[in-house]
């Protein structure tokens, strides 16, 4: 089973407990999802593997109960009781190392919930400020959602770009234009 599916199988579990614990205080959700988030981030760059923390917990020869015992104390007071309960999980089930792509995941979902959607653009050379712009409202347009847009140069595209948002592509590339091409000419000689 590949680390993204375990992530995101955690960052659901996360929401569902949030979202069960906010029904049952009759809070609004997105404040507290939004919080749990940030205390997620947070939890990820103090567990980040080269840290002192994050070394800490890593370390074989630091006995489960003692890592258990240094991060209850670390986070009790500092966090809400949910997360807290869920950074003991992932130590427990040695998952505390997938801390970023949990957090990835859960940031996924809290977008959602939001309304927005997240597409990534993807071109050969980094676009310019009016170009972004242009693309966003354009998305925007055809989905009909609030877009966060991230960029991403690959220089192998050759010219063009190409746009994913979730499993949807649009692929405006020159790189696959020709391979395209390429397979129109292979098909007309054959």
């Amino acid at each position: 089973m590949n680390d993204s599916s375990v992530s995101g199988r955690y960052a659901r579990a996360l929401f569902l407990l949030v979202e069960k614990q906010s029904a049952k205080a009759g809070v609004p959700i997105l404040p507290v999802l939004e919080q749990t988030l940030e205390e997620l981030k947070g939890l990820e760059s103090i567990t980040t593997p080269g840290t002192r923390a994050g070394n800490f917990f890593m370390d074989p020869q630091v006995s489960p109960a003692d890592r258990r015992r240094v991060l209850d104390q670390a986070l009790q007071g500092k966090v809400l009781p949910n997360v807290r309960v869920f950074a003991d999980l992932l130590l427990r089930k040695k998952r505390l190392v997938l801390i970023a792509p949990i957090a990835r995941e859960f940031q996924a979902i809290v977008e959602r919930v939001k309304g927005l959607d997240r597409a990534t653009v993807v071109s050969a050379v980094a676009l310019g400020k009016d170009e972004l712009d242009r693309l966003h409202r354009e998305l925007e347009k055809v989905t009909g959602k609030k877009i966060v847009l991230e960029t991403q140069v690959d220089p192998a595209l050759i010219g063009g770009a190409f746009v994913r948002i979730g499993d949807r592509v649009i692929d405006r590339s020159v790189k696959s234009l020709l391979a395209s091409l390429a397979h129109q000419l292979y098909e007309v000689s054959v």
